[in-house]
């Protein structure tokens, strides 16, 4: 069975006007009662981990839960929908609060830390992030706790609002990066070793010159370069402010 198609009325699934539509539209009749929307989030989550974002189609989702397509329309109308609402599920857990005596720039790299390892073990919900609005409940939390990290920290509420957005870029960018790469492997090591001093010498020196080092540099060490560089640029603004 394909897909109800959109009209063309109809708001885009991510938009901050469909997330307003969503919150206001009547409850959907739902002739099966065992079938709820956590439940075929569930599902679509554990096809997602087993199988890749290739796999996550409504047809699918419908086999792993054993009821039709039409089923799954009544609570999300298409794919694009239901990979809005898989998101911003996904996103929750960027809102679990840290330690309490953490000081903002601590909270900030806890937060960045725990969101990071929760998209390297679903990589498919990483995948999946490419261009989607961050404007779902879950999402909000998330921006409302950027927002007091930053505001409390000393920034105004415009430029806090970037400077969580820019974090939370970083992060989804830093994993986007390494998707399918494991720099941990020896194998993966000693080939780039290879890679690097197989180069023209005259075209690419420094690759040759420091193949070694350049080979052992993981994606850890460079998340955690680029989070010291953030945070430390944020330090100069929150400073800037308080003697503008």
């Amino acid at each position: 069975m394909d897909e109800p198609s959109r009209t063309a009325e109809a708001p885009r699934p991510g938009t901050a006007a469909w997330w307003l539509a969503r919150e206001s539209e009547p409850a959907r009749q739902r002739r099966r009662r065992s079938l709820t929307l956590e439940g075929i989030l569930d599902a679509s989550m554990a096809l997602l981990d087993d199988r890749g974002a290739a796999a996550l189609t409504m047809r699918n989702v419908a086999e792993a839960l054993g009821c039709t397509q039409a089923s799954l329309y009544r609570h999300v109308r298409n794919r694009e929908e239901l990979v809005t609402l898989l998101i911003d599920r996904a996103i929750s857990v960027a809102s679990t609060p840290p330690p309490e005596d953490a000081d903002w720039a601590e909270q900030a790299a806890w937060s960045a830390r725990l969101f990071r390892e929760h998209l390297r073990r679903h990589p498919g919900v990483a995948s999946l992030l490419r261009g989607t609005e961050r404007l779902g409940p879950n999402s909000l939390a998330g921006m409302q706790y950027g927002l007091a990290l930053f505001i409390g920290a000393g920034l105004r509420p415009g430029l806090a609002s970037a400077a969580a957005s820019a974090l939370a870029t970083f992060v989804i960018g830093s994993v986007h990066f390494n998707l399918g790469l494991d720099r941990q492997d020896p194998e993966e090591r000693r080939h780039r070793r290879e890679l690097f001093r197989s180069r023209d010498a005259a075209a690419c020196p420094l690759l040759v010159q420091h193949a070694e080092v350049l080979a052992e540099v993981g994606s850890d060490e460079e998340f955690e370069v680029g989070l010291t560089a953030l945070l430390t640029g944020f330090r100069a603004l929150i400073e800037h402010a308080d003697h503008a």
